[in-house]
């Protein structure tokens, strides 16, 4: 979110942060009024991520309007360039001898370093290069290949 705060501060762009779910979290691959009275499913609807033939309520999903409320594009969780299912999938394997408790213990403490890593700023650098990208493309072809 802080990229995105400086992506809308650098372009003269409005943001707005919309929440995904009211009070409860919706435990669905896609949202229902049910779960969450008070969310915004319709919004979230719009936005799935669709990957690996299953369908996710990702966040963050960053969504972009012209002022007269145009769609222009919509980016979902990481850039294409961050391969966060391999490299999870590998950060919280079994290794050799390891109990489930400790490869789970392994695995989050792993997961958490890389977070704090320099790869998190890589990537969130490339979620902005790949924004700004799209957004180029949309506004000078008039779509989005």
């Amino acid at each position: 979110v802080p990229m995105l705060a400086r992506l809308a501060e650098a372009g003269g762009m409005e943001l707005r942060i919309v929440r995904r779910d009211g009070r409860r979290f919706s435990k669905s691959h896609a949202p229902t009024l049910a779960e969450a009275p008070d969310g915004n499913a319709d919004l979230m609807a719009e936005f799935l991520n669709h990957k690996n033939g299953q369908t996710w309520q990702s966040i963050p999903v960053a969504v972009f309007y012209t002022k007269d409320l145009e769609y222009l594009y919509h980016y979902t969780e990481y850039p294409a360039i961050y391969v966060k299912d391999r490299i999870t999938a590998t950060l919280r394997a079994a290794r050799p001898g390891e109990s489930a408790d400790e490869t789970k213990a392994r695995g989050d403490r792993e997961f958490m370093a890389l977070q704090q890593s320099p790869f998190f700023a890589l990537w969130a650098c490339a979620g902005v290069d790949e924004i700004l990208t799209k957004l180029h493309e949309r506004l000078r072809t008039g779509s989005l290949a």
